[in-house]
């Protein structure tokens, strides 16, 4: 029995490539018959779209409002960013045989599509604006769904009742990164809301006195108020250090010396924000999904801070290049954008106080992993790694046995029983001398190490920093 037409696409190159605005996308379509067919047309689609699915429940009666089992409306949205249609073969009668079409596509800069302004909200786009990238993400919604999507697809229509055959190959793209800076820009943020002052009155029982005498706040001139500034990055790129940078002002001077501040705490999250719109033009359902992901959090620094000197918070703090990490868009029925969230816990005078800042962040394209890879790091990660202990081989009388006949002699020689004071006086530094036990030179010409085992042995104990206690005496513990 002969089998339906065998439809294909191949792609040239590397099927996992990552294309961006002005690549070319080349490759052949194949189409094999095993019997004659009436062709109607063969076409190929280039196209980029905004799929997006979501359901809500009918609101029948109260006691469904809350029910999970409760009927669900579906809504579905497909929004093209571009369709370009090439015809491979208009209306034809195909043999039985191999056929093949070569196409070339260019991805586009911009999207084709334009909507009317009451088609839309304002979270979303209308008119042509860049291409966003490869996306998807499934809302919190049952089979809610959100998709940005490129792919050919190719469509063979047969004359007859019979079906289309319709085959698809997807392809990324991820904006380019042309437009993105190699070093992060520092904007900076004076907190006057979050001034600190005083809880408490530190004035000494003189100074009270002064005050109602003369009837002049001493207060006022004594007591600080710390205006804090934050410095971070409103544009980042995965790879790139954040930086993120603290200052401290002392808005009445004069007491600058006495006062002690220190870098307490330090939390930083990042939060996500997507969102996704079935453009039906009544209803119109909207999914929002939002992320919280805590990035740094560090408390009893105790690090002390200077007045009008900026610390720095961060000093290799850098994003996960994932699908987490999808460049900020915004286009017909999708958008996604950051924020960034930075809380300083202070120190000063014994009191605790604490500021916090929220500021939009735009994730940026990655830049090429060949830029990132040569770039040397600066800056040594935030929490140290002590290195292992290098090997060092010991000697091998040192790590033989004794000789048979001193273990198993019939009259030992009287020894001291083994005691925990000799284990404390060699950990202290002082270790009790012994008797060193003979081993016979047939042994010690050939010794038999390890030397794999040494240095496990060597490399856990350095690390986990316990003392090294003599084999000898390790020895004695087996013998008696």
């Amino acid at each position: 029995m002969p089998l339906d037409p065998n439809l294909r696409i191949l792609v040239d190159g590397d099927p996992s490539r990552v294309y961006h605005q002005g690549d070319q996308v080349k490759g052949r379509v194949i189409l094999v018959v095993e019997k004659q067919e009436q062709i109607k047309a063969l076409k190929l689609n280039f196209l980029g779209a905004c799929i997006t699915k979501t359901t809500r429940p009918f609101y029948v009666t109260e006691n469904d409002r809350d029910g999970t089992s409760a009927p669900r409306q579906e809504y579905r949205d497909r929004t093209y960013l571009f369709n370009i249609e090439e015809v491979l073969l208009p209306g034809y009668t195909l043999g039985a045989k191999k056929y093949c079409w070569d196409f070339d596509f260019t991805f586009p800069k911009l999207t084709e599509t334009r909507h009317s302004r009451w088609a839309r909200g304002s979270k979303f786009a209308r008119d042509f604006h860049p291409l966003p990238p490869s996306f998807h993400i499934y809302t919190d919604n049952p089979g809610g769904e959100a998709m940005v999507s490129y792919y050919l697809q190719a469509k063979l229509i047969r004359r007859g009742m019979k079906d289309v055959k319709r085959v698809m190959q997807t392809l990324a793209f991820c904006p380019n990164s042309r437009n993105t800076p190699h070093e992060p820009r520092i904007n900076s943020r004076i907190l006057y809301a979050q001034t600190w002052k005083p809880t408490r009155d530190t004035r000494t029982a003189i100074d009270k006195i002064i005050n109602k005498v003369s009837r002049k706040s001493t207060m006022r001139s004594s007591s600080p108020q710390i205006v804090p500034t934050l410095y971070y990055p409103e544009k980042i790129a995965p790879g790139q250090h954040i930086p993120l940078l603290v200052s401290i002002t002392n808005a009445r001077r004069g007491c600058d010396e006495q006062l002690q501040c220190f870098l307490d705490s330090l939390v930083v999250t990042i939060s996500t924000y997507t969102t996704s719109m079935c453009g039906k033009l009544l209803t119109q359902p909207q999914d929002s999904i939002t992320k919280h992901i805590t990035c740094i959090s560090k408390h009893d620094l105790n690090q002390p801070l200077s007045f009008d000197v900026r610390t720095k918070l961060t000093t290799n703090f850098r994003l996960v290049d994932d699908a987490e990490c999808v460049p900020t868009f915004k286009t017909y029925t999708i958008t996604r954008h950051y924020t960034l969230t930075i809380v300083v816990g202070l120190k000063c005078q014994g009191q605790k106080f604490t500021i916090k800042s929220t500021t939009p962040l735009e994730i940026l394209p990655r830049l090429p992993r060949a830029y990132v890879n040569t770039q040397a790091p600066d800056h040594h990660d935030e929490i140290p790694v002590d290195p292992l202990p290098l090997y060092e081989p010991t000697e091998a009388g040192a790590e033989l046995a004794p000789d048979y006949d001193t273990v198993y002699s019939l009259t030992p020689a009287p020894s001291r029983p083994y005691s925990f004071a000799e284990t404390e006086s060699y950990v202290s530094g002082t270790s009790t001398p012994l008797t060193r036990l003979t081993t016979p030179s047939s042994e010690v010409d050939r010794p038999s190490i390890d030397n794999r085992a040494s240095w496990h042995r060597s490399s856990m104990i350095g690390q986990t920093g316990w003392p090294r206690p003599s084999s000898l005496l390790m020895q004695r513990r087996g013998i008696e």
